[in-house]
């Protein structure tokens, strides 16, 4: 399977409707799932829709956070995962390569109303490295590396709250608008992830997760990344006018994830 990073929100659980919200209460109460089931359980769904054409039924499993008596929930939404995923699929391939890698018509045809229905996923999904853009919702101290249990090795995360993310976000795009000419591809990019994180209720939590990505590095190289420092030294370098430092800095975090990225195209 190729190895995704993950950006998540766990919105609290009274933010929902009340239809949702009843139906997570009592999911919670069960217990949910842990994040390696989850990455199992999107694992076999892949499978299952690469052997058999059809959709798998993604709506009743969820993430869980508790912050203090806050429950957070993040809904797994796997077909409202691969409808995006697909869209961008969609972007760069000609349809006639997206019909061999989907056969099943109807399959196609269900997944790109989900597309058009306007709903955001709670998950974004980015195969092989770790989008650009992601990394200006958080600040560096928001940064964990974390040794789960499952023995797969170290993994990163970043973890901040929904109003945050909006601020810094913000503060990027203006720093962008107002000193790179021709900015429009950057800006564009993280418009679209500022449109997501306004998405959810702003006492959401927001979470960067490299998931299977991390796999990728050396345990020594994941914990000497500070791909979110670099990007902060860039915009802070563009705001006071040293262009030059804010070329250097972004060039570093360019190059670090530069490699990684090009196995997107090689697989």
């Amino acid at each position: 399977m190729v190895p995704c990073a993950h950006l998540r929100a766990f919105e609290p659980l009274d933010a929902f409707p009340p239809a949702d919200r009843e139906r997570w209460s009592s999911y919670v109460t069960s217990g949910g799932i842990s994040t390696s089931e989850a990455a199992r359980t999107e694992q076999a769904t892949r499978a299952s829709r690469l052997l058999t054409g059809r959709l798998a039924r993604g709506d009743d499993a969820a993430l869980v956070r508790r912050v203090g008596d806050r429950i957070h929930v993040c809904p797994l939404q796997l077909d409202l995962r691969a409808a995006a995923a697909l869209r961008e699929f969609r972007r760069t391939m000609p349809d006639l390569v997206v019909d061999a890698f989907l056969p099943d018509a109807g399959s196609r045809q269900a997944l790109d109303r989900l597309a058009l229905s306007g709903r955001a996923p709670h998950i974004l999904d980015a195969p092989w490295a770790v989008p650009l853009p992601w990394f200006l919702a958080f600040e560096p101290d928001d940064r964990r590396v974390l040794d789960p249990p499952e023995g797969r090795g170290p993994r990163v995360v970043h973890l901040t709250t929904a109003d945050q993310a909006a601020d810094r976000l913000a503060r990027a795009i203006e720093v962008v608008e107002a000193t790179i000419e021709d900015g429009e591809d950057v800006l564009a990019a993280l418009a679209e992830v500022a449109a997501w994180v306004d998405s959810f209720d702003t006492r959401s939590l927001i979470e960067l997760d490299y998931g299977a990505v991390s796999a990728l590095f050396a345990p020594g190289e994941l914990q000497a990344d500070r791909t979110c420092a670099d990007l902060w030294d860039a915009v802070e370098g563009l705001a006071s006018g040293d262009v030059l430092a804010a070329a250097a800095a972004y060039g570093v975090a360019r190059s670090r994830w530069s490699s990684l990225r090009s196995k997107q195209h090689a697989s």
